[in-house]
């Protein structure tokens, strides 16, 4: 009987420590756990071209209209005045959104942006943050032809 004494002793022991460790570790988790702020917050999602709106650390800006006009098909459509309603609008349309698309993925990963979004569309979340890169000329130049 003894020996079945201790044993239930340690049992018991041993589930005080689960009891107690389950209890403590989620405070003890979410201190350690706990992420510094943000160096740049999203003030406009639906401008985020490349990457996730909530998770990113290193940010760049692009003016889409600029990169757009730097397109032959975008430029067509403006020099015709085409509107949502000509079929060659939507063709040259989604041409253009391709190219824009892989202009800015471009960016993103030759220069090692985790994020990619409209001008104004990310800013410095305190006054000791640097401001947002302007990456429009690179994304340009990486236009595919």
């Amino acid at each position: 009987m003894a020996l079945a004494a201790k044993r239930s002793g340690w049992a018991a022991i041993a589930l005080l420590a689960f009891v107690l460790g389950a209890w403590l570790a989620p405070s003890v988790r979410a201190e350690e756990k706990k992420a510094p702020d943000p160096a740049y917050r999203v003030t406009d999602p639906s401008q985020v071209y490349v990457g996730n709106p909530r998770l990113f650390k290193k940010p760049c800006a692009v003016s889409s209209d600029k990169v757009y006009r730097a397109i032959p098909e975008y430029r067509e459509i403006l020099e015709q005045g085409l509107t949502d309603k000509d079929v060659r609008y939507h063709f040259l349309m989604k041409k253009a959104s391709e190219k824009f698309g892989k202009a800015v993925g471009a960016v993103s990963k030759d220069l090692g942006y985790d994020l990619v979004a409209g001008t104004g569309a990310v800013e410095p979340a305190n006054d000791s943050t640097p401001a947002v890169p302007d990456e429009t000329d690179a994304a340009i130049a990486r236009l595919p032809t």
